[in-house]
């Protein structure tokens, strides 16, 4: 109780039961990963979980700061090995955590100062120092060959019921956390049951996705899946749910919030269909990180609308 009080007082966008909340769910995510696919995802996990809250340790133990464990060292760590394929060395595991808790909430002076979603950090960085191993190096579910497609914009690849309850029961290959869809979606409703997150957000993102694909592939036919397919595939729901939603790196006020969904959505269906990239909403959230203060008058903020 004393440290979330010190936390809320140093940055009211804390809130450690919410962020304990999360924490839960995300590790019902990584078991789930660990059934569809292999027990190693749970070593990734041990593993990723270790070397963030060493890097927070160190840190705060070179500054001569009281360190204070709480259940933001667990967040970002699941976070990062959730986004990843299933089978990613150890190794490139532990860069990873280490860049993104370092570089993306330390460095700015720990939890509810960072800018940027330290997770995202982490994935970019490893997406551009281990494009195949993190971009094009998935696993089917079902026979364990490796993949370099997650169907992003396969305009045949939805055309049955069979294919769509396939994809809600983790039979098509993605990252760890977005494999098993219907587990996604279960997991992301009691987030947003318990009010963990805003549903503003979530709801933003996933329904200016569907539009935007939709108008956009009826002038770029073959480079879009219809609008509808789009919000199961990659990590979109995912992201929306986990990610886009984190109460530091997001805006405060309503409006503010959802022009950062819009944005999301527009930058993640625009690479998804008119560039070379493994997952448009990965850049934009990042992207938005960076502009969504300027959709946040000081004004607004102080009135709490």
């Amino acid at each position: 109780m004393q440290n979330q009080n010190i936390l809320k007082a140093q940055n009211p966008r804390v809130n450690i039961k919410n962020i304990t909340i999360s924490t839960i769910l995300l590790s019902v995510l990584l078991v789930i990963g660990a059934l569809v696919y292999t027990p190693y995802v749970l070593l990734m996990g041990l593993v990723a979980i270790i070397s963030g809250v060493t890097v927070e340790y160190v840190f705060v133990k070179v500054r001569k700061q009281p360190y204070k464990f709480n259940a933001g060292a667990l967040d970002t760590p699941l976070l990062i090995v959730l986004l990843m394929p299933p089978q990613l060395p150890l190794y490139m595991v532990i860069v990873g955590t280490v860049f993104g808790v370092f570089f993306g909430k330390m460095i700015f002076g720990g939890l509810g100062r960072n800018i940027f979603h330290p997770a995202m950090m982490a994935y970019l960085f490893l997406l551009v120092t281990f494009p195949i191993a993190v971009g094009a190096n998935f696993i089917d579910p079902i026979t364990g060959n490796i993949v370099e497609s997650i169907n992003l914009t396969d305009v045949t690849f939805f055309g049955t019921s069979e294919q769509f309850f396939n994809l809600l029961l983790g039979r098509y290959p993605n990252s760890i956390g977005s494999t098993f869809v219907l587990g996604v979606w279960v997991v992301g409703a009691v987030l947003l049951f318990l009010r963990a997150v805003d549903w503003k957000i979530p709801l933003t993102i996933l329904l200016t996705t569907a539009l935007a694909t939709a108008v956009l592939g009826n002038y770029y036919p073959g480079q879009f899946s219809d609008g509808f397919v789009a919000l199961f595939q990659g990590q979109l729901l995912f992201i929306s749910l986990f990610v886009a939603t984190d109460p530091v790196t997001a805006p405060r006020t309503t409006k503010a919030r959802i022009y950062y969904g819009i944005g999301i959505a527009l930058i993640t269906v625009i690479i998804r269909g008119l560039a070379n990239a493994s997952e448009g909403i990965v850049y934009a959230v990042i992207i938005m990180n960076a502009v969504g203060p300027m959709f946040e008058p000081v004004e607004q903020i102080e009135k709490g609308e």
